[in-house]
């Protein structure tokens, strides 16, 4: 769930095109697992930390490569 939740947010920063927004939510994700780590009375998995920099990271290849097939697709509509 962790990486389904983490590539939703990268499809959606990827789709605010702005390398600032992408940078945000990213330092988001991390701030939170800091903010987990120091309050939560029990251990914080870092193994879900990962898991949620892939995830992101694949949800923002996800929408790059969207924009790509979307592209070529109008490309070939546009020459036949």
């Amino acid at each position: 769930m962790i990486i389904l939740t983490a590539a939703a947010l990268g499809i959606s920063a990827g789709q605010m095109r702005s390398a600032g927004v992408i940078a945000l939510v990213a330092a988001l994700i991390g701030m939170t697992f800091a903010l987990a780590a120091i309050f939560s009375p029990g251990p914080v998995s870092l193994l879900a930390l990962l898991y949620a920099i892939l995830g992101y990271n694949g949800g923002l290849i996800l929408f790059v490569l969207g924009l790509y097939a979307s592209a070529r697709l109008r490309a070939l509509r546009v020459f036949q």
